[in-house]
């Protein structure tokens, strides 16, 4: 899309150029003085609208631009901190589902070789770790919070955004207009046919300005609030690990307190479990919804793009047929224009490419793909088993209660190493995918730069005209 925009903006520049500087020789085989005072008054007013809803597209990218830079990807701190904290709690729930993998196995055979001391440092581990692990995703929470003042102080928060992309697309649409009204009054000018597929482009361009806005706005929005989302019941999820941890505790002593617990632990994993689904029913809702919306609010239609493109070839056409241009030759201008637009389409297809792998791998863990619905069902499964074991066992047959809860054991065991190795397996592979794309200057913010470097370098040729 944007390698359209960039070919579109560099054609029109050309053109604009050719027309300009090789109408007024055309207007010399006309004989009637009043024509040629009028050409030259039309040539003008061409001028000085064209220049002016160029420049205000190269506003728009750059806004565009700098938006995406603004909100792009989470900080190293971030992952590290909600990584780290991911860990530790998996690691405590590791400890105690080994120790009492242990202990449960013993009891269940013979109940004097259960050991409550140990299910209790097992339980102290997995209580302690809970907390690390919300307290976590609570920091890395209050790091979007201060992003998002960020963004705000720096006119890049969703309502500065949309007002700075309203009040840009009023003045071209307006530009536009008039434009078009002054083409259309001048159907006898000899450069009628480039202005007015020239005018088809820079109605495409405004539309392919905002849709590639508005496709990245979506993304954002959904994706950031997928994250926060995400955070929230992670916090509550490893606070009710907490608590049923500590309920476990109390339970040693006071075995009421079991069947309680097990139901706190059978919840939590419930919410692990599904937290995954619910953020990414929530990003595909929000992201079609938020979409649907900006177009109707900013008039854009997806079909436009394609026809930016038909009309580039056609303009560049047009300014090849048109004369004999000794000032531009036409072969120059063709030959720059197709150096510009390969480049630019090689460069930008690299930066989306390099994007989507890049947001796939800032999700919130590798849990939350596939991996999260497993371990938390695991979790659940465990919560269940120990939760009927006390409720249909206790008092009367304790070695069947134990039986069961070690095989919930078992359950919980597979599932937080799952967490343990998987958080460690994304953190590493993110770290070193990202290090391999700043080696090779392909990092999206890289990227994103240099497509700003080279925006500065049009709007140069625009203001040269």
């Amino acid at each position: 899309m944007a390698s359209k925009i960039h070919q579109a903006l560099l054609v029109l520049a050309f053109a604009f150029i050719y027309t300009a500087e090789t109408t007024p020789v055309a207007y010399g085989a006309f004989d009637n003085t009043e024509t040629q005072i009028s050409d030259d008054q039309f040539s003008g007013e061409y001028s000085k609208l064209t220049k002016a809803i160029l420049l205000k597209s190269v506003e728009l990218e750059r806004f565009s631009l700098n938006f995406r830079l603004e909100h792009a990807g989470i900080s190293n701190l971030q992952r590290l901190i909600f990584i780290g904290s991911q860990e530790a709690g998996a690691a405590g729930g590791l400890a105690f589902e080994i120790t009492a993998l242990k202990e449960f196995n013993n009891g269940r055979h013979r109940l004097l070789s259960f050991h409550k001391q140990n299910v209790d440092r097992g339980l102290i581990a997995a209580e302690a770790c809970s907390i690390i692990a919300a307290s976590g995703s609570a920091c890395a929470l209050g790091i979007n919070a201060l992003r998002s003042i960020k963004s705000y102080r720096h006119g890049y928060d969703a309502r500065s955004a949309s007002k700075f992309i309203s009040s840009h697309l009023k003045e071209i649409d307006s530009l536009l207009a008039s434009r078009d009204a002054l083409v259309e009054a001048h159907k006898q000018n000899p450069a009628y046919e480039r202005a007015r597929i020239e005018g088809k482009i820079l109605h495409s361009m405004r539309s392919a300005f905002v849709n590639e806005y508005s496709n990245f706005r979506a993304n954002t929005a959904s994706s950031a609030t997928a994250f926060n989302l995400f955070l929230l019941q992670n916090i509550a999820y490893n606070t009710l690990g907490a608590v049923g941890a500590g309920l476990g505790r109390k339970a040693l002593e006071e075995p009421k307190l079991n069947g309680p617990s097990n139901i706190v632990f059978t919840i939590s994993g419930a919410m692990a479990m599904a937290a995954p689904l619910l953020c990414s029913a929530q990003l595909h809702a929000q992201r079609k919804y938020l979409l649907n919306r900006n177009k109707k609010k900013f008039g854009f239609s997806e079909t436009d793009l394609a026809e930016l493109s038909t009309q580039c070839k056609l303009l560049e056409s047009a300014s090849t047929e048109a004369g004999v241009g000794s000032l531009i030759p036409a072969l120059s201008s063709t030959k720059r224009m197709g150096i510009y637009s390969d480049a630019s389409s090689r460069f930008v297809v690299q930066l989306e490419n390099e994007t989507r792998t890049m947001e796939k791998l800032n999700k919130v863990a590798l849990q939350t793909s596939f991996m999260g619905p497993a371990i938390g069902s695991l979790l659940m499964t465990q919560g269940i088993l120990g939760t009927r074991g006390y409720y249909r066992y206790f008092p009367d047959r304790p070695k069947k209660q134990l039986d069961l809860s070690y095989k919930g054991a078992v359950c919980g065991t597979v599932g937080t190493s799952m967490a343990l190795v998987g958080n460690a397996a994304w953190l590493l592979a993110s770290l070193s995918y990202e290090h391999h794309l700043r080696k090779n200057h392909r990092l999206p913010a890289q990227l994103i730069r240099e497509r700003l470097k080279h925006l500065e370098d049009v709007e140069k040729e625009v203001l040269a005209i």
